[in-house]
C-alpha cells in the first residue's frame, strides 16, 4: 500500500487537472518560470532546489575551460577541479557522484537538448561549450525526475537563438603555461526564420605538475528554422578533440606532504595519458499550439578513449589481466518524444525515451619487451550494449493561486549485455536486466509575492554503468555480476525569497539509500565497484545574492552534508577481506563547501572587479576512514573592463595567496595515492573583441 501512495497522489493531480485553455485576465498571477531542456516552454516555479547561471556569469572574467568555474556558485554542488584533464572534473551533489573516477556519475547532463549522459547514466562535463551557452540550469534532488532518473540532479545547458549578427573573438594566456583562443559567429536571415551560431576554441596547458600537460579543441554549432508560426526545427552539433591528456596520478600522504607539486615517478615511467574524441549530433522538432507543446528529438553521440595506465608489467602477464591500456569506444543513439498540455490551473506532460549504447572495450599490455608506456599484446576484447527505455508523466496543479502541487512518475527498463571475444583466459560474457520505478511528489506555498515555501519527497533507483560493471570488485577483468542497483528515498523542505535586490534560498534534506554503489578498488587509473548496504545523507544548503547598492553585490553558496554508512559491510580486494564499520563517513565528500563573492561595478557598467573565496571541508579518502585531506580555503581576484570599438579585457589571479592543498581525492586508491593536489597561484590575462 505504501508503494501506491505516490501513484494515488499523481492520479489526483493528473485527472483533476482542468485542461481548458487559459483566459487572459488582468488579475491573473504570473508564476516564476524557468526554461528546460533547451526548449522555450515555460513551466511554473518548481518546488525544489533550482539555480540558473546566465551567460555573463559564465564568461565575465572567467577562463571558460571547466564547468567547475560555474558550479562552485551553486549550493549543494561540489565541483572539484582535479587539475587533471585525463580524469575530467569530479562533480557531486549531495554526495552523489563522489565515487566516480571516470566521467560524471549520478547527475544527468543535457546540452541543447542532447543528453551528454549515456544510456547507462555516465556523462562527461567537457561536453559543455561554455563559450556558446547562454545559461545553465541546475536542479537538485527529487525535482530532477523530470529530466531522467539521476539521483543527484540535472545540469542543463542551453543556447538561445541569436537575434543579431555578431562576431565574438577572445583569448587568454596564463603564467602557468596555459592559453586559450575562441571564436563565435552568430547569424540569421532577414525575417529571423533561420538563426544560427558557430563556435570553435582551442585550449592548451603545460600543467603545474610533471606529466600533466593537455591539449583540447572544441567546436559547437546549431541552427534553428522556424518552419511556420507553430513549428520549429533545431539541429545541434558538439565536438571535442583532446589529443593529449597526461595523467600525473595521485600522491601518497608522504609524497604530498613533501612536495604537493610533485608527480609519482610511476606516471612518468609508464607515460600515463589519455586521448579523447567526442562528437554529438541532435535534431529536434517542436510544435506549439494554444495549450499544447509537442517535442520530438533524435540524437547520436560517439566517444573514443585510449588510456595508458600505470599497471606493473608483472600484474599484466597474470591470467585474467586486462592489460595496462584501455581502448574504449562508446556510441549512443536515442529518440525522445514529449507532449505537454497546459491549462488555466496547471499542466500535464508525458514523455518517452529509448536509447542504445554500444561499447567496444579492448585492453592491451602497456609494454613491448622492456619498453613500457607503449601498446603491446591484446589482453581483452569485448562488445557491450545497454538498451534503455523510459516513460514519464508529470503533473502540476495550482489549487487556489497560492498552493501548487506537483507529482511525477518515471518507469525505466535497462538491459546490459557483455560479449567476450578474447577467450584465451576464459569466457567472461554476462548480462542482466534491471527495471525501476521512480516517483516524486511536492508542494509549494506562495506565502507572499517574494516568499515561497516548498516540500518534496521522492524515490529513485540507480543501475550500474557499463564502466562500473567492467571489472569485478577484486579488480579482475570480467562482467561484475555481483553489483546490484541502488535505491534511495529523498526528503526535502525549503524556502525562497526573491525580490528586486535579494535572491535567497534555503533547503534541508535527508536521503536514505540501500545497496549504495561505491568504489571497491582504484589502481593505476582503473576502478572496480561493490555495494555498500545502507547509507544516509543529511544536509543544509544556503544561497544568497544581494545588491547593497547600484554598485555592490554579494553572493554566497554554502552547503553542509553529513554522509555516512549506516551498516557494516565488507568486500574482497586482492585476496583481502576489507570491512567497513557502520558510522564511517563516506569518502570523497567534503562536509562543508562555501563559495562567496563580493563584486563592484562602475557607474557606467564598463568596469567590474570581484573577490572570490572558496572553502572546502575535510574529505576522508577511503571507506575505512584511515586518512583525510584537510579542509582548505582559497581566494581569487578578477578585474574586467569594456572599451570602445567592442574591445574588452580581464585580469584574473587564482589561488591569490598560493595555498597548497589537495583539490580532490581518489577514493580507495590501492597504492595509497589518494591525494590530487590543486594548482598554485596563477595569473591570467585575457582580451576580447565583439562586433
Amino acid at each position: 500500500m505504501t508503494s501506491l501512495r505516490p501513484l494515488a497522489v499523481f492520479a489526483a493531480c493528473a485527472f483533476g487537472l482542468p485542461l481548458a485553455q487559459a483566459q487572459d485576465s488582468d488579475d491573473a498571477k504570473e508564476l516564476d518560470r524557468i526554461e528546460v531542456i533547451g526548449s522555450p516552454r515555460p513551466v511554473p516555479q518548481l518546488p525544489g532546489a533550482i539555480m540558473r547561471i546566465d551567460a555573463t556569469t559564465l564568461r565575465d572574467g572567467q577562463r571558460q575551460v571547466n564547468l567547475s568555474e560555474a558550479l562552485q556558485r551553486v549550493p549543494g554542488f561540489t565541483a572539484l577541479d582535479r587539475s587533471n584533464y585525463a580524469q575530467d572534473l569530479q562533480i557531486q551533489t549531495r554526495g552523489f557522484g563522489a565515487r566516480s573516477t571516470f566521467g560524471i556519475r549520478g547527475v544527468r547532463l543535457v546540452v541543447d537538448g542532447i543528453p551528454s549522459s549515456g544510456a547507462d547514466g555516465q556523462g562527461q562535463a567537457a561536453s559543455f561549450p561554455l563559450s556558446s551557452l547562454d545559461r545553465i540550469e541546475i536542479l537538485r534532488g527529487p525535482l530532477a525526475l523530470r529530466h531522467g532518473g539521476a539521483p543527484g540532479g540535472a545540469i542543463i545547458g542551453t543556447s538561445r537563438a541569436p537575434v543579431n549578427d555578431a562576431v565574438d573573438l577572445d583569448a587568454w594566456a596564463a603564467d602557468d603555461g596555459g592559453w586559450r583562443a575562441n571564436a563565435r559567429i552568430d547569424g540569421h536571415n532577414r525575417d529571423l526564420r533561420f538563426r544560427w551560431r558557430v563556435q570553435a576554441g582551442r585550449f592548451a596547458t603545460d600543467g603545474f605538475r610533471p606529466q600533466s600537460a593537455a591539449r583540447r579543441q572544441h567546436a559547437n554549432a546549431f541552427g534553428e528554422w522556424l518552419i511556420s508560426d507553430s513549428d520549429l526545427v533545431r539541429v545541434v552539433y558538439n565536438g571535442l578533440h583532446q589529443p593529449l591528456s597526461e595523467d600525473p596520478l595521485g600522491l601518497t600522504r608522504a609524497a604530498f606532504d613533501d612536495d604537493p607539486h610533485a608527480t609519482d615517478p610511476v606516471a612518468s615511467r609508464f607515460d600515463t595519458r589519455k586521448t579523447i574524441d567526442d562528437h554529438q549530433l541532435g535534431i529536434a522538432w517542436e510544435h506549439r499550439s494554444e495549450g499544447h507543446h509537442s517535442r520530438l528529438s533524435a540524437y547520436r553521440s560517439d566517444r573514443d578513449v585510449v588510456q595508458f595506465l600505470a599497471v606493473p608489467t608483472t600484474a599484466q602477464v597474470a591470467a585474467g589481466s586486462a592489460g595496462g591500456v584501455i581502448d574504449l569506444g562508446r556510441s549512443s543513439t536515442g529518440i525522445e518524444w514529449s507532449h505537454r498540455f497546459a491549462g488555466e490551473h496547471g499542466a500535464l506532460e508525458f514523455s518517452v525515451e529509448a536509447s542504445r549504447l554500444d561499447e567496444a572495450r579492448r585492453g592491451y599490455e602497456n609494454f613491448v619487451g622492456t619498453q613500457v608506456g607503449v601498446r603491446g599484446r591484446l589482453r581483452r576484447d569485448e562488445r557491450n550494449r545497454a538498451d534503455a527505455l523510459e516513460a514519464a508523466a508529470t503533473g502540476e496543479w495550482n489549487l487556489d493561486g497560492a498552493w501548487t502541487l506537483l507529482a511525477g512518475l518515471r518507469g525505466a527498463w535497462l538491459r546490459l549485455d557483455s560479449r567476450d571475444r578474447f577467450l584465451a583466459n576464459g569466457d567472461d560474457s554476462g548480462g542482466r536486466e534491471d527495471s525501476r520505478v521512480s516517483w516524486s511528489v511536492g508542494a509549494k506555498w506562495d506565502v507572499s509575492v517574494p516568499a515561497t515555501l516548498y516540500m518534496h519527497v521522492g524515490e529513485h533507483g540507480e543501475t550500474p554503468t557499463l564502466n562500473e560493471l567492467a571489472y569485478r570488485a577484486d579488480g579482475s577483468a570480467g562482467f561484475n555480476r555481483d553489483l546490484d542497483p541502488s535505491r534511495a528515498r529523498s526528503y526535502e523542505i525549503g524556502a525562497r525569497w526573491r525580490s528586486g535586490s535579494l535572491d535567497a534560498s534555503l533547503a534541508a534534506y535527508r536521503i536514505d539509500s540501500r545497496d549504495e554503489i561505491v568504489p571497491a578498488l582504484n589502481r593505476g587509473g582503473r576502478a572496480s565497484f561493490a555495494n555498500a548496504g545502507t547509507t544516509r545523507r543529511q544536509g543544509l544548503e544556503l544561497g544568497v545574492s544581494a545588491w547593497f547598492s547600484k554598485h555592490w553585490q554579494a553572493s554566497v553558496a554554502a552547503s553542509w552534508v553529513d554522509a555516512r554508512f549506516e551498516d557494516d559491510f565488507s568486500f574482497v580486494v586482492q585476496g583481502e577481506t576489507r570491512r567497513v564499520a557502520a558510522g564511517n563517513r563516506m569518502p570523497g565528500i567534503p562536509r562543508a563547501d562555501l563559495f562567496a563573492e563580493l563584486e563592484w561595478r562602475s557607474p557606467e557598467g564598463r568596469w567590474t572587479t570581484a573577490l572570490e573565496a572558496r572553502a572546502v571541508g575535510r574529505m576522508v579518502v577511503d571507506d575505512r576512514n584511515t586518512d583525510a585531506a584537510a579542509g582548505n580555503a582559497r581566494f581569487a581576484w578578477r578585474l574586467s573592463g569594456a572599451f570602445g570599438g567592442g574591445w574588452r579585457a580581464f585580469l584574473r589571479v587564482d589561488n591569490l595567496f598560493d595555498r597548497q592543498a589537495a583539490g580532490s581525492v581518489i577514493v580507495n586508491e590501492a597504492n595509497g595515492r589518494f591525494f590530487e593536489p590543486s594548482a598554485g597561484r596563477s595569473v591570467t590575462l585575457g582580451i576580447g573583441w565583439r562586433r
